[in-house]
């Protein structure tokens, strides 16, 4: 007999209560009887019943794909992190004595402390970003906005005619008025030279608009100097203190920084001053990085969790598929902004959470789950995947050292702690990197140094503690001893930490036998001494002043005798 016509949403009824017998008993042949009948009303009744009741039922989801999906698996979610907001630290007394010392001297009278100065704006400490941020607020304050630029133009004009002269260029012919704004335009982006090194040629510290100048452009070279995203993030902000005066100047250092601009960069698209926007989305662009997926590829891992943590500052919904691929990254740097970043973005990036959660469990997440929700459900599962890989390499060293292979064993705790440096079975770790550090040989103390010192940090308040001090200061005075700068102070504290320690006792005595017989170095003493005084005695005799010879006396003079007179 032909089966009745069911139309509307009664057929869709019926035909979603057939496909679920059909999946939920299979084993009786039950959706076959179903559809066997000429009309059913008692069977469609009863699955009708059974299947509203279910809570995704009514949710307009199938029971199996939400069931499966909200059954969380054992243990707690982790907290999602919080994106610590960007500080502004005032700066301390002595950062701006440093600081004031290096600008005074770049903008004084002596051509000689103005070199040195120009010298010592790479060197400078990032501990000066605040005291720079102080500085270029007092000139902002006080800055000429008609003398400075007249000033800045014609350092340029003369920094570039010497530049010529030095290249034997030949002066370019005069441009055609259609063509005039657009040669404006190269000059400005292509100007060679240092515009610093340019206002220092002419100099005038008379001129207080002269040494603003100056000013301004060594602090933006010592902000590019630091190269840091706080740093950089002041230079983007000289662009919206100074307008147009630095422009072009801020858009060469910024490309010099590269991809060590890019977070500072992304942040500035959402400043609240629109000329910033638009110039820090054209610098992007320039250093081709506008997109996520380009401005992540950097080889700096903190230039990279600051890329991550900007795109969460200013909650690009566009990146958080980039952010989540960094969610589970091994490195705990990356990880950690990683989440920040999606923690911060928040509700606007739940359908992209869906979708990532979807790809990971091959199930939906119930609608009733918030966005947050979604996230540590995608965390938790990230961590239990990365920490079953690391229980493996876990049971691996175990059995490794079980079986007496130690090297094998330490090298496999030590990618655990790579990857899960708080690992919670860390401390069985311990005994193993002690036998390994006691069966290496004595020309290689520093390895067994290092593994001792490890195995300290790994449980620090266990009761052996003290005979891993010991040990540690036993291996440091041999160390020491082979060098040739032998401490006994080192043998006396193993032996205080460990009395039991015999090596470092029998080290000591050696010392100290060493030391009994020591040669009296006094007779070197005398015997140096009395060289030396005869070298001495000699030298007088040979330098000593003659004595000047006397004439001899002059024969007297004859006289007449009275016998010739007569």
């Amino acid at each position: 007999m032909p089966r009745p016509s069911r139309g509307g949403s009664g057929k869709r009824i019926f035909d979603l209560a057939v496909q679920r017998s059909e999946e939920t008993f299979p084993q009786v042949g039950f959706a076959v009887t179903v559809r066997s009948f000429t009309f059913a009303p008692l069977a469609f009744v009863a699955l009708f019943a059974a299947f509203s009741a279910s809570p995704a039922w009514a949710a307009g989801e199938l029971p199996s794909a939400s069931a499966s999906a909200g059954s969380a698996p054992a243990g707690p979610l982790p907290e999602l992190p919080h994106l610590a907001p960007i500080a502004y630290p005032e700066p301390d007394a002595a950062s701006l004595k440093e600081l004031d010392r290096l600008l005074d001297a770049l903008a004084g009278d002596d051509d000689r402390s103005r070199s040195n100065a120009r010298t010592m704006i790479a060197d400078v400490s990032p501990n000066l970003v605040p005291a720079i941020r102080q500085r270029i607020q007092d000139i902002r304050g006080t800055l000429d906005r008609d003398t400075a630029p007249r000033v800045l133009e014609d350092a340029r004009k003369a920094g570039r005619d010497a530049l010529k002269k030095k290249g034997g260029e030949e002066p370019k012919k005069k441009p055609k008025k259609s063509d005039k704004a657009a040669d404006k335009k190269n000059q400005e982006d292509v100007d060679d030279g240092d515009w610093l090194d340019f206002v220092l040629a002419k100099p005038k510290p008379k001129s207080d608009s002269w040494r603003d100048l100056v000013k301004l452009l060594a602090m933006e070279r010592m902000l590019g100097a630091i190269a840091t995203t706080p740093a950089i993030r002041e230079m983007i902000q000289m662009h919206a203190y100074f307008g147009d005066l630095l422009r072009i100047d801020l858009q060469r250092q910024v490309g010099k920084l590269k991809d060590k601009a890019v977070p500072a960069l992304i942040e500035a698209r959402q400043h609240d001053a629109k000329i910033v926007q638009k110039w820090a989305s054209r610098q992007l662009d320039l250093l081709g990085r506008a997109i996520p997926g380009e401005a992540v590829s950097t080889n700096d891992m903190q230039v990279l969790a600051d890329v991550l943590r900007a795109y969460g500052r200013t909650r690009d919904v566009d990146a958080a598929r980039v952010i989540l691929s960094f969610a589970n990254s091994e490195r705990i740097q990356l990880r950690e902004a990683a989440r920040e970043a999606i923690a911060a973005i928040g509700e606007p990036g739940v359908w992209q959470l869906r979708d990532v959660y979807l790809n990971l469990t091959g199930n939906k997440a119930p609608r009733d789950w918030s966005w947050d929700r979604i996230a540590r459900e995608i965390f938790a599962a990230y961590d239990r995947a990365r920490l079953a890989e690391v229980g493996k390499l876990m049971e691996d060293g175990v059995a490794a050292a079980q079986a007496g292979k130690l090297a094998d064993a330490v090298g496999l705790f030590d990618k655990v702690l790579a990857r899960a440096p708080l690992f919670e079975r860390r401390k069985e770790m311990v005994k193993t990197y002690i036998a390994r550090a006691k069966e290496l040989p004595r020309d290689k103390n520093e390895e067994a140094l290092a593994m001792m010192r490890k195995a300290l940090r790994l449980d620090p308040k266990s009761p052996e503690a003290p005979k891993l001090e010991a040990e540690i200061a036993y291996l440091e005075g041999v160390l020491l001893l082979d060098q040739g700068t032998p401490d006994k102070l080192l043998f006396k504290k193993a032996l205080e930490l460990d009395p039991t320690h015999e090596r470092a006792r029998i080290a000591l005595a050696s010392l100290e036998d060493r030391v009994a017989p020591k040669k009296d170095s006094s007779q070197r003493y005398i015997v140096a001494g009395s060289i030396f005084l005869a070298a001495l005695i000699a030298m007088i005799l040979l330098f000593r002043k003659k004595p000047t010879s006397k004439a001899p006396p002059a024969p007297p003079a004859r006289t007449e005798s009275p016998v010739a007179k007569s």
